[in-house]
């Protein structure tokens, strides 16, 4: 919240920042605070068309207003100025304010699970001792077949590789 102080130091002495910031989406929230009389100022920003659709407000300030000025949300970084005139023009002060990129949100962190410890004699090996075994026997049918020339054994080899690759495939599945 940026404050802008009245007739602190004088009637219609005007006070303001020299610069302030905003990201676009944002408000920019004005807080006019007067240590006099009441009196009527204006609010104007002949070069923010690119930020805000705010270009001048007349105000009646007694105590203490808040005002808010709406940055557009597809703003892009820049500047503009805004101008706080009193006394009907006599006095006039005016301060910069900084449109600023929005940081990026930091990513959540991502919790990753323990991994269990790997025993001393792999599970891998361990799942694979059947399907070396069937891969074997199909390979003894098979020379088998070879020697002997019986159409039983080649079918046998053929059916026990068979179940062997499924066995592996269903194996690496789960």
């Amino acid at each position: 919240m940026t404050e802008i102080h009245l007739n602190r130091r004088g009637i219609n002495s005007i006070e303001v920042p020299d610069e302030v910031e905003a990201t676009p989406g944002s408000d920019l929230v004005l807080r006019i605070i007067n240590h006099g009389s009441p009196l009527h100022i204006t609010l104007a920003s002949p070069n923010s068309s690119a930020f805000t659709g705010f270009f001048h407000e007349n105000l009646y300030v007694s105590r203490s207003e808040e005002f808010s000025i709406p940055i557009r949300e597809n703003g892009y970084p820049g500047t503009f100025n805004i101008e706080v005139i009193a006394g009907y023009g006599t006095r006039k002060a005016e301060f910069r304010v900084v449109v600023r990129e929005r940081a990026a949100p930091e990513p959540e962190p991502v919790e990753v699970p323990a991994t269990p410890a790997v025993p001393a004699t792999s599970m891998r090996w361990r799942s694979s001792v059947p399907v070396l075994l069937l891969a074997a026997a199909a390979l003894v049918l098979y020379v088998l077949w070879l020697v002997y020339r019986v159409d039983l054994l080649n079918a046998a080899a053929f059916a026990v590789l068979l179940i062997g690759v499924v066995l592996a495939w269903l194996r690496q599945r789960s």
